[in-house]
């Protein structure tokens, strides 16, 4: 049957004892795989040693996953190459430690491959209308909206390489909340691959809308720049409130006059504005704990944040024609308020 090869040189290197070996990627991931097709990944080793060495064993602890080596004694400073082949018999995800051993020590050396194995390979169906860093994207923004505190959501970026050669894509100033993992992790001329970005909420600091710039590059080492960058934004909830009958009566009770705000056909150079009457139709005190905005380009003003039983105020919102423009998220308006029923409120802004 016919073998797939990939060999891929990344930049994280891994030491055995007495710094012997140095592996340019100790992990490969393969991503998806054809059931039944064996897919080798080859990893690039050096010996950094002062001293020439001899590879014993290559163990993988399963008979899903053969390994070669090169045999005989490996010079010092000397590039070699290990393999990994994975059976692909079993459908699912998988993931395979190779211990890597040589001769005289007793600490190997570990590499892993990783992939999916799945019935029939599927591609993205899809148009790539950005450019960033040198790829192309389905998407230049990520959007988690109503994240509640220990939720995990992931969302993916489809990506194309457009270049000749192989391109080994990092993602850039990643927030502590965030995590990415593209796969697969090398990706050939005219391939694609995809990214996908968590979020683990229970690292974010604080309710309502957080936003991060992330980078994303074709190679290890490239510098941040603008036509890199990807938006990000997270709005995570308050706690949802447990409320009887006789309290959620009680309760406040927002009340916006619209919920979208029309700011477009701004002359060039120009300002719009615009206003929103919010009123507490609840029995108790309403109030609008944080108002954020999404985007720049829109300034806003609110009389009172605290509404008691009856009571109306107004948000008076204007838009700037130099800032709109340029922006690359959807402009709106957040509040946070203490209302039961809508602790989160967005306003829709169009431009």
């Amino acid at each position: 049957m016919k073998k797939l090869s990939l060999s891929l040189l990344l930049a994280f290197p891994l030491f055995a004892s007495a710094q012997t070996l140095q592996v340019r990627n100790n992990i490969i991931d393969l991503g998806q795989v054809q059931f039944m097709q064996p897919v080798t990944a080859t990893f690039d080793v050096k010996n950094i040693s002062n001293a020439p060495i001899e590879i014993s064993s290559l163990y993988s602890g399963c008979n899903c996953t053969q390994v070669g080596f090169p045999v005989g004694v490996i010079p010092a400073g000397t590039d070699f190459k290990v393999s990994a082949t994975y059976d692909s018999k079993q459908l699912g995800h998988f993931q395979r430690d190779v211990a890597i051993y040589v001769k005289d020590q007793k600490e190997p050396t570990y590499v892993t491959v990783k992939g999916i194995v799945v019935p029939k390979v599927e591609n993205y169906v899809g148009n790539y209308p950005y450019s960033i860093g040198g790829l192309l994207t389905d998407a230049n923004i990520i959007e988690f909206d109503d994240v509640n505190r220990g939720e995990r959501p992931v969302q993916d970026i489809h990506i194309f390489n457009p270049n000749n050669q192989f391109v080994e894509p990092v993602i850039m100033h990643l927030p502590n909340y965030l995590r990415a993992e593209i796969s697969p992790k090398r990706i050939g001329p005219k391939k694609e691959g995809v990214i996908h970005i968590m979020l683990n909420s229970s690292k974010m600091k604080s309710l309502g809308l957080s936003q991060s710039s992330i980078y994303l590059s074709k190679a290890m080492g490239d510098k941040v720049s603008e036509d890199k960058e990807i938006m990000v934004s997270a709005v995570l909830l308050p706690p949802e409130p447990r409320l009887d009958e006789a309290s959620l009566y009680r309760s406040p009770r927002i009340q916006l006059s619209s919920t979208t705000v029309d700011l477009s056909n701004i002359a060039k150079g120009g300002k719009k504005k615009a206003e929103i009457l919010i009123t507490n139709k609840g029995k108790n005190p309403l109030e609008i704990r944080s108002m954020q905005l999404f985007t720049p380009g829109i300034e806003v003003t609110l009389a009172k944040q605290k509404l008691n039983a009856g009571e109306s105020t107004k948000m008076k919102i204007t838009g700037y024609a130099k800032d709109l423009s340029r922006v690359k998220t959807r402009p709106r308006i957040l509040m946070i308020t203490n209302d039961p029923r809508q602790q989160k409120v967005i306003i829709e802004i169009k431009k």
